[in-house]
């Protein structure tokens, strides 16, 4: 009797579940979960388990007397629909019968063959019964697969602006259950339904929707924020009032400032600033006077730029940001860094201030500052500014000021701000802002000293396409630049310190894993010439093992270099001592990173990693590396080419960088030409050693050889007996080389003997 009764609730629970499922729909939850590459496709067959039953299974007499009750009740009610296929599923799982939920699983999968049908079927189920279809073991893989697909699928159809548009349509029925029913459904929806509702004022004949939609757009909570405060600056004034008017919901201090801007701008029209006056009292945060909006604005873009006040959310990640675009009439969002849109921030308000008091030479170097900030964070590292249109938004600026604006910016080390200055500089700048005082660096050369390789390959290129033609201070320096970054093998790499050899090699192998081919060294010496001579370390990994220096001064004499002051420095110690002394380093160098001494490959390459990240605001990539490679060769090709214009580069003392050029693919022929005009006996004795070897390209050896034979012409034969007695031996010893090799060789003979004639 006992179990007669618990067979007949069981029946009965199963019963009310069916009219319940099949009386009631459930909104569309927001987000899909799972991040199915490719939501619409149907699962393939064969990646269904082997033990799903293709057919009905058979009926099992031997199952308790209530699970046979609700299996035969739900087979005799004979499911053809695909909410009845789903209703059967759950009831097989929720008596734990899971030969059946996986023999209705798939025919709910069969049944589902169009968007609108999977949607309608979602409504009906609802998104608990998904989730539970892909978190169900027993059920696998064909339940994750078709709840992905179905959830992916119900967010698009959700989120489609025909399905929001009758939505917020229905925001203005005279029944007020089915306004409450359309509200929830857009509350729900979050951001792209609030998106639509702001498009709603931008279109006229919809003016009746008006108070449906002001009314619903105060309610829809924090979703709402954000795409408001992009409306606030829309250039329909409609908008613009509208999305005034609701941000007086919004306690926060983004809104306040879009209020008070709006109240306080000459350049709205007075039915705009009465908005905002009336929005600012309700609120009741109007202003004291004009002059704290002013210094609330200048405090807070300082704060932005500067990185000292970030935006709520905007911790980490990325973040979402509106902006009104006026040829469609339309809201648009875009993502962006955290760090990216505290200074879009930045720009606003010091944007903000300058509308407001544009007489003010304070509001004016903010404003153009930020505005650099921003418009280089947004382009990024390998785009420059689009010089013309940030020239257009900035009045009467011309080349002196950027030069001010850009010692600002390297003062305060605002790097993106510092490149956008040196690209504006390559394009309207005259050699007058190189050359400067007798005794002072112009900004332009400061520029080099910083640290950034970015800001520095910027600087680089705006000095040599304003082309000085005369002695400068800090030329060497250009010059220091130009070698070093034409020495690139375009190749991300790191450097180990170790006095032992086979640890460093360990060490240098684990680099790999972080993505960097690893080198190493065994004393300070050579970690330090090793350092500061190669483009491509990107991390530079030291041990305290390293002596005479020790590590300590070492890591000071690289940071007191310009081509390693911000390379990120990982630090290996190993006692108590030294771990005081290493963290006393980090807390005062932001790229560099102490632990203790290991010997685990997996932890290093953490910490590498860990280093990598700390190049701020951009790493250096390989195609940056070419680039900034190939830029630099051509302009020491060019100075070699007219010494008697650029005599004051002194390329001698780097004769030894230069030589090295010659062996790096591609390059060779623009090396020479360097060579040819050093007019040295170790210059020549590189160009013949190269033209010679038979490992080196073909093509490459020939132009060398040429380059050989005009430097001969030009300041004689250099080299010594010997040397000039080992090439006659190269050339008897090539009888079996190729009829190229040894046309080479003897066009070098030629262009020895010739000259020895002339003479």
């Amino acid at each position: 009797m006992t179990m007669q009764r618990a067979a007949f609730e069981k029946l009965f629970l199963a019963t009310l579940c069916l009219v319940c499922w099949f009386g009631g729909a459930v909104c569309f939850a927001q987000s899909n979960p799972f991040q199915e590459s490719d939501p619409t496709a149907r699962a393939e067959q064969s990646d269904v388990d082997q033990n799903q039953p293709a057919e009905l299974p058979e009926f099992d007499e031997s199952l308790p007397a209530g699970n046979k009750l609700i299996i035969r009740s739900v087979l005799e009610s004979n499911p053809q629909t695909a909410a009845e296929f789903g209703n059967a599923v759950k009831l097989m799982v929720d008596i734990e019968s899971f030969d059946y939920a996986r023999y209705f699983l798939a025919k709910l999968d069969e049944s589902m063959t169009s968007e609108a049908e999977i949607f309608k079927v979602f409504e009906l189920l609802g998104s608990d019964f998904f989730l539970q279809l892909h978190g169900a073991d027993q059920l696998q893989p064909l339940g994750r697969e078709l709840a992905r697909r179905v959830l992916a699928v119900s967010k698009k159809q959700a989120e489609s602006p025909a399905r929001i548009d009758q939505l917020i349509k229905t925001l203005s029925s005279p029944d007020v259950s089915v306004r409450s029913t359309a509200f929830r459904q857009l509350r729900r929806l979050g951001e792209p339904a609030v998106v639509e509702m702001i498009h709603v004022f931008a279109s006229p004949e919809r003016k009746s929707e008006f108070v449906g939609v002001r009314s619903a757009l105060k309610s829809m909570g924090q979703s709402a924020k954000q795409p408001l405060l992009g409306a606030a600056r829309a250039s329909n004034l409609q908008v613009q009032a509208e999305a005034v008017r609701a941000l007086r919901k919004f306690p926060s201090a983004e809104a306040t400032d879009v209020m008070m801007r709006t109240y306080l701008s000459p350049k709205l029209p007075e039915s705009l600033r009465r908005v905002a006056l009336d929005s600012l009292q309700q609120s009741n945060r109007l202003p004291a006077n004009p002059a704290s909006v002013e210094e609330r604005f200048y405090q807070r873009a300082k704060e932005y730029l500067m990185g000292h006040n970030r935006l709520a959310g905007g911790l980490m990640g990325d973040r979402k940001l509106y902006q009104w675009n006026t040829s469609t009439n339309r809201l648009e969002s875009f993502l962006v860094s955290s760090a990216t849109a505290s200074r879009l921030a930045a720009a606003e308000r010091a944007a903000d201030l300058y509308e407001i008091s544009p007489s003010s030479d304070r509001n004016r170097k903010l404003y153009l500052i930020t505005q650099l900030e921003a418009a280089k964070r947004v382009a990024g590292s390998n785009r420059s500014v689009d010089v013309k249109s940030l020239l257009n938004k900035f009045p009467n600026a011309n080349a002196s000021e950027i030069d001010q604006i850009l010692g600002d910016a390297i003062r305060l080390k605002l790097i993106p701000a510092s490149i956008a200055c040196c690209e504006i500089l390559s394009e309207i700048g005259s050699p007058e802002l190189v050359m400067g005082m007798a005794s002072s660096q112009r900004p332009l050369v400061k520029a080099l000293l910083l640290g950034d390789r970015h800001l520095q390959y910027a600087a680089f290129e705006a000095i040599s396409k304003i082309d000085p033609q005369q002695a400068y201070v800090g030329s060497s320096y250009a010059m220091l630049m130009a070698v070093y970054l034409a020495s690139s093998e375009t190749r991300a790499a790191g450097l180990v310190g170790h006095v032992r050899e086979d640890i460093g090699q360990s060490y240098a192998a684990t680099l790999q894993s972080a993505g960097l081919f690893g080198k190493s060294v065994r004393s300070s010496r050579d970690f330090f010439r090793q350092a500061v001579r190669d483009p491509d370390l990107d991390v530079l990994l030291i041990t305290d093992t390293m002596d005479r220096p020790d590590y300590a001064e070492l890591v000071q004499q690289l940071r007191n270099d310009l081509r390693t002051k911000r390379t990120p420095i990982v630090l290996l110690y190993r006692d108590s001592r030294a771990s005081s002394r290493a963290q006393r380093m980090a807390g005062s160098d932001a790229f560099f990173v102490a632990l203790p001494l290991t010997l685990e490959p997996e932890l290093v390459a953490s910490q590498v990693k860990r280093a990598k990240e700390l190049s701020q605001p951009w790493a250096v990539n390989d195609l940056d590396r070419r680039k900034h490679a190939y830029t630099a060769m051509n302009w020491l090709a060019k100075i070699a080419k007219q010494r008697d214009v650029y005599r004051f580069y002194n390329l001698g003392n780097h004769q030894q960088e230069l030589t090295r050029l010659l062996y790096k693919p591609g390059f060779a022929e623009s090396a020479s030409e360097i060579l040819i005009n050093l007019g040295t006996p170790t210059a020549q004795r590189e160009l013949l050693n190269f033209a010679s070897q038979s490992g080196m390209p073909i093509e490459s050896r020939e132009k060398v050889a040429d380059a050989f034979y005009r430097a001969v012409q030009n300041g004689g034969t250099l080299l010594t007996k010997q040397e000039v007695l080992r090439q006659y031996d190269r050339y008897n010893a090539s009888a079996n080389e190729s009829p190229a090799t040894q046309k080479v060789l003897g066009s070098i003979l030629d262009a020895i003997e010739s000259r020895a004639k002339s003479d």
